[in-house]
């Protein structure tokens, strides 16, 4: 007898009498009861206590013992598995059937031939694959669709992949200004990782819902039960949370965080009421879990920066625009002209693929496809939709970034921190805090020329405060 086939009916057992499948906790546990292993070793792998390994292993061993009408624990599963295969082989001779005895997958057969009746008492089921790997659970009510065009992303595909299957990262940020393409990446990384969870959900904070009923939300289908009695408190929802993470491995993704933080303020603080998500952020971040949280989000809450550096299992991932290529291929498929024309137009409006699509539409419209005669009427037009999505940008602003905003839009061009200083009326702290602030909402760009650092306003932003003045 195999060790798969061990797995397979065991999971069919459990699966009869409770309707779920094993879990990679319950499967861990067998695999190491089946060698001869210590449940510490299981434990330290979960990142659980030994404790709660022993919980999880002792009600398999009833719902074992209950099929096998035996009583089974961990020193005599192996040789209980092992007379049950002889046991039913011996029956099969007795009844002098030359024909399977299937449970579970378990094949005890007299030769290769399979009657219908044994195809048909074979166990079929939609939660695996054609390897007999378990399907993960997929809750995706609030992701969006995948697009049928999407432009190679494969770089940043490959870093996540990596953060999340070989870092084994537990907290990772995707931000990014709107329409850069945050949700369209994520969404493609799921299908080329899913196979490495139990369950994957996706849900949007962008009716700012409180924390205890996300929570709650997330218990309930993790638990994979209806309704849900939890108690009121955070911190031990918190707890059970946790718990839930080290027994499985799930892919959480919390879209629209930016909806939880606070306008008006410098960026990553939460709005009253919502300080509580920093304490989730903070556990996921700390506290040692077999999954993996993905917040999709304008900006990064300021929990993030307490643990980035480069051995952390907390991530922030800064999603730029499309590549040249990439942008090229854009324009090309939605039929625009004057090809020469099309890197002015790329660089204003930084390769962000929606704003790209919405001014094509908009050069479509009006100048019949031709980039050369839209660039030609300046100050450049900027379609009500563009428009609206800027605006949502600049409402967030503190009123030092919107300072800071104007100063640098006049001239656009790149300043020193020194010149910065020089033109304005903030104290260094203010200056600095202020700049890395709008560093990290995506507003301004860093370069470095002659060893010195360089801050500039991204060209469609200032083109827009020159329009509509912040002050």
């Amino acid at each position: 007898m195999t060790l798969n086939e061990v797995l397979n009916f065991v999971d069919d057992i459990v699966f009869d009498k409770t309707g779920k499948h094993l879990d990679s906790l319950q499967k861990a546990i067998l695999r190491a009861t089946w060698q001869g292993e210590k449940y510490s070793k299981v434990a330290q792998e979960y990142h659980c206590t030994k404790f709660h390994v022993g919980n999880v292993a002792s009600n398999l061993w009833q719902l074992i013992s209950q099929e096998l009408k035996e009583k089974i624990h961990k020193s005599n599963f192996r040789a209980a598995m092992e007379r049950y295969q002889v046991s039913n082989i011996s029956n099969v001779f007795n009844f002098g059937r030359q024909s399977n005895y299937v449970k579970g997958n378990i094949n005890l057969c007299t030769d290769n031939t399979h009657s219908s009746e044994t195809k048909q008492k074979l166990p079929t089921t939609k939660t695996t694959n054609e390897n007999n790997t378990p399907l993960p659970k997929l809750d995706l009510r609030d992701a969006p669709d995948i697009k049928k065009i999407f432009y190679d992303r494969s770089t940043q595909l490959a870093t996540l992949k990596t953060w999340i299957l070989k870092h084994h990262c537990r907290l990772i940020t995707v931000s990014g200004i709107s329409g850069i393409g945050k949700s369209t990446i994520i969404r493609h990384l799921i299908p080329e990782i899913e196979s490495n969870f139990d369950h994957i959900i996706w849900r949007t904070l962008r009716t700012s819902p409180p924390l205890n009923i996300t929570l709650k939300n997330l218990i309930q289908i993790i638990s994979n039960v209806a309704e849900i009695n939890l108690p009121n408190n955070t911190d031990a929802q918190l707890s059970i949370l946790i718990e839930k993470l080290r027994d499985m491995r799930c892919l959480i993704i919390l879209d629209d965080v930016q909806q939880i933080l606070t306008s008006k303020q410098l960026v990553g603080n939460y709005k009253p009421g919502y300080e509580n998500y920093g304490n989730l952020f903070k556990i996921i971040g700390e506290l040692p879990h077999n999954s993996c949280f993905i917040l999709n989000s304008w900006e990064p809450p300021l929990e993030i920066f307490n643990f980035i550096d480069d051995d952390s299992p907390v991530r922030l991932f800064q999603l730029t625009g499309l590549t040249e290529k990439e942008a090229r291929e854009m324009l090309k498929n939605r039929e625009l002209l004057d090809e020469e024309k099309w890197q002015e137009l790329i660089n204003f409006y930084q390769s962000n693929p929606q704003w790209l699509k919405l001014i094509g539409e908009t050069i479509k419209n009006l100048f019949g496809g031709s980039v050369a005669q839209y660039l030609s009427y300046q100050p450049l037009f900027l379609s009500d939709e563009l428009t609206n999505i800027l605006q949502q940008h600049f409402q967030r602003l503190s009123e030092l970034e919107k300072q800071m905003l104007s100063q640098l839009s006049e001239p656009a061009k790149s300043v020193s921190v020194a010149q910065l200083l020089e033109k304005s009326q903030l104290s260094s702290p203010e200056l600095f805090q202020t700049l890395l602030s709008l560093e990290r909402r995506g507003l301004i760009e860093k370069i470095t020329e002659e060893n010195q650092t360089l801050f500039i306003l991204n060209p469609i932003f200032s083109h827009y405060i020159q329009r509509f003045p912040l002050l």
